[in-house]
């Protein structure tokens, strides 16, 4: 008898917690009731920084009820009209319970049915299985607040349900198995992200626990680069984490956190605490991204992958690249981990104030997170600080037809003013406004030979500072080669290249060149060069480069034994594909095939390229600063005559010419490793 009383128990005990494990909070997408209510209330009352976000959202052209969807079988045809219409089913559908205004959940359902009637396949096209993920997880989060409209009918929602379950997770679990039979690492961690986020979501709006789990898994354990651990594969004292992206681009890096923190939100609105997961992990990589784009020095551990990537340097540290607040994700991470959990997050919380109130830039991030993930308004002022400081150690460096502005960040600025005039007393006439952190600006508005007065001033929510002290450059034309250095077409070339030298920016070579290529057993390219004897190393930093070329262009410096199209030639360039890939190449004997060894994948201009020939070996190196130098690839032996040529490549692999600038040029004797 007691038995069978033990038995009943655990058999009512195991029962209720696998309801519990099946059960799930509708609606329990990125925002929950409790969410949903919050901000309808706060926006009635007007009160800040809801309402700042709330009038962004309302003026977005995808949140008015008259956007139309296109709609087509195959969701793949065009990815990015899939998630424009996504977004805009998301907006509509959050804009009507905010507002009580049923015209917008009307347009919302009108585009979520056109989808779901329309999709009639696993969606297939360019870059699919893989980057469907984000419009199937914006799809998703946007029917979960949809559920809630009356007018959204059983058999329209069924429908829709059956279009995420047929059609769709095929696609996402696909990529998720197998990453289009690619080696694991290839695919960098956004890819993986967008698909668990849209397993995750999918489970959520279908009620599908085996769904919900696999996507939970893949976070915690996956084999790809979408698991946590490997999404932020480095970590530092201080809490910070080095996020996988960070040697790519900072545009990637920004998505990639901020989709995973929306995973997170979905869970957590779930009961599951991935946000804490590994000791918050996912906090260390946002607290790292934030830092970095804050203009903060952060430690770096070279990446590498499947594909031999190389990222030696975290990516774009001159650049406008780092720090544009091009990405609203800020204020979802800042509220959960320092708003709601007492965390100490400064460098998220830097950036969510920064950003305040949050709109919307792209597709990929869904934004407005002000409205949607404030808690309290005293936890997120807005303006989140006074009117900025003026900026300080403004410089600006001439080059050719262009003029280089670099200062000291602004803490509290969220954009600046950069003023111009041709007399130092002015007046300064504003050449450019602009949104980001990035203090750096490239004046190419200018004319040779005219002298420019610089000024700038930082912009933030409270205001504009004071104008800076001012600076001066005069950019200059190029004229002559410098004495010892001589300008010669290579090989096939159509038209032929030219070259010229200014004497602004530690001397500035401009070489355009066509030609049929650097490598094979010949090269076609235009060549700026000079005669060496015995050991030599050219260091050169490329500033600028125009691409108009297509397939192997590349653009660098090069040694070579003869002016023969098939001679003894080494070569560090950028370029090939995307146009940023840095290559050590080597042909060893003349007419040979030239090899390449690959250096870091995601090199952009400014950069900077050396190569070193010492006895029988030429070594490759680069550079993001001039100061830390990466050998690429290994060390070559060859035997060569005594006096050979080191100069200046550039070969656009086509009829169309390739420009680039090169300044800081040096030609000196062997120098020590390293340096």
């Amino acid at each position: 008898m007691n038995k069978l009383k033990y038995l009943s128990i655990f058999l009512l005990f195991f029962s209720s917690i696998t309801t519990a494990a099946q059960s799930f909070v509708h609606p329990g997408g990125l925002h929950t009731q409790t969410d949903l209510d919050r901000m309808k209330t706060q926006v009635a009352a007007g009160a800040h920084p809801w309402i700042d976000s709330w009038n962004a959202l309302i003026a977005h052209p995808k949140a008015q009820n008259t956007y139309i969807a296109a709609a087509r079988a195959n969701m793949g045809v065009s990815r990015q009209r899939a998630s424009a219409d996504a977004v805009a089913a998301y907006l509509n559908a959050l804009r009507w319970y905010i507002s009580g205004d049923t015209s917008y959940a009307a347009c919302s359902r009108k585009i979520l049915n056109a989808w779901a009637y329309a999709v009639n396949q696993v969606p297939t096209g360019q870059d699919i299985p893989g980057l469907m993920g984000i419009a199937t997880y914006e799809f998703a989060v946007a029917g979960e607040i949809l559920r809630l409209y009356p007018n959204w009918s059983p058999a329209d929602f069924n429908q829709f349900k059956n279009m995420m379950t047929t059609y769709l997770y095929p696609n996402c679990h696909d990529f998720l198995s197998r990453h289009n039979n690619a080696c694991i690492s290839h695919y960098w961690a956004n890819w993986d992200i967008c698909n668990i986020t849209a397993v995750l979501s999918i489970g959520v709006l279908c009620d599908d626990t085996a769904k919900f789990n696999e996507a939970i898994t893949y976070f915690k354990s996956g084999a790809g680069n979408g698991n946590i651990a490997k999404a932020v594969p480095f970590l530092y004292p201080g809490g910070l984490g080095q996020w996988q992206e960070t040697g790519r681009d900072q545009e990637h890096a920004l998505l990639g956190v901020g989709m995973l923190a929306s995973f997170c939100q979905i869970a957590w609105n779930q009961g599951q605490d991935m946000y804490g997961y590994d000791n918050n992990r996912l906090l260390a990589g946002a607290e790292y991204i934030a830092r970095y784009n804050l203009w903060k020095d952060v430690p770096y551990t070279t990446y590498n992958n499947c594909d031999n990537v190389l990222n030696f340097w975290a990516s774009e540290q001159n650049s406008f690249g780092r720090g544009r607040l091009q990405r609203p994700i800020w204020e979802m991470i800042y509220n959960h981990y320092v708003v709601r959990k007492g965390l100490i997050a400064p460098y998220v919380k830097a950036m969510a104030a920064i950003n305040r109130p949050e709109g919307f830039e792209h597709d990929d991030n869904l934004g407005f997170g002000t409205l949607c993930y404030t808690l309290n308004a005293s936890a997120s002022p807005y303006p989140p600080s006074p009117a900025p400081s003026i900026p300080t150690r403004l410089q600006a460096t001439a080059s050719v037809r262009k003029v280089w502005l670099k200062w000291l960040p602004v803490a509290t600025a969220n954009g600046y003013n950069v003023l111009r005039a041709t007399t130092s007393a002015g007046p300064y006439t504003t050449i450019a406004t602009f949104k980001g952190i990035s203090p750096v600006y490239e004046d190419t508005g200018v004319i040779n030979g005219t002298r420019y007065y610089y000024v700038v001033s930082a912009i933030n929510q409270a205001g504009t500072s004071a104008n800076s002290s001012a600076v001066n450059a005069t950019p200059l034309a190029t004229g002559p080669l410098p004495a010892g250095w001589i300008k010669q077409d290579i090989g096939t070339v159509a038209p032929t290249g030219t070259a010229g030298y200014a004497n602004v920016s530690n001397g500035t070579f401009v070489v355009s060149g066509t030609g049929t290529g650097i490598g094979a057993s010949a090269d076609g390219l235009s060549y700026v060069y000079k005669s060496i004897t015995g050991d030599a190393t050219i260091s050169a930093r490329m500033a600028a480069s125009t691409w108009t070329g297509g397939g192997s262009q590349k653009s660098g410096i090069m040694i070579r034994e003869s002016l023969a199209p098939n001679a003894i030639a080494f070569s560090m360039t950028s370029g090939d594909g995307g146009i940023r890939e840095a290559r050590f190449g080597s042909r060893t004997s003349t007419g040979g095939s030239m090899s390449f060894q690959t250096g870091n994948a995601y090199t952009r201009t400014p950069t900077w390229f050396r190569l070193q020939k010492a006895g029988n070996t030429v070594t490759a190196y680069q550079s993001t600063d001039g100061k830390t130098w990466f050998a690429v690839g290994t060390p070559v032996t060859v035997s060569m005559t005594n006096t050979y040529y080191v100069g200046l490549a550039v070969s656009s692999n086509s009829s169309n010419l390739n420009t680039a600038k090169f300044d800081s040029v040096t030609v000196a004797g062997r120098l020590p490793l390293g340096r």
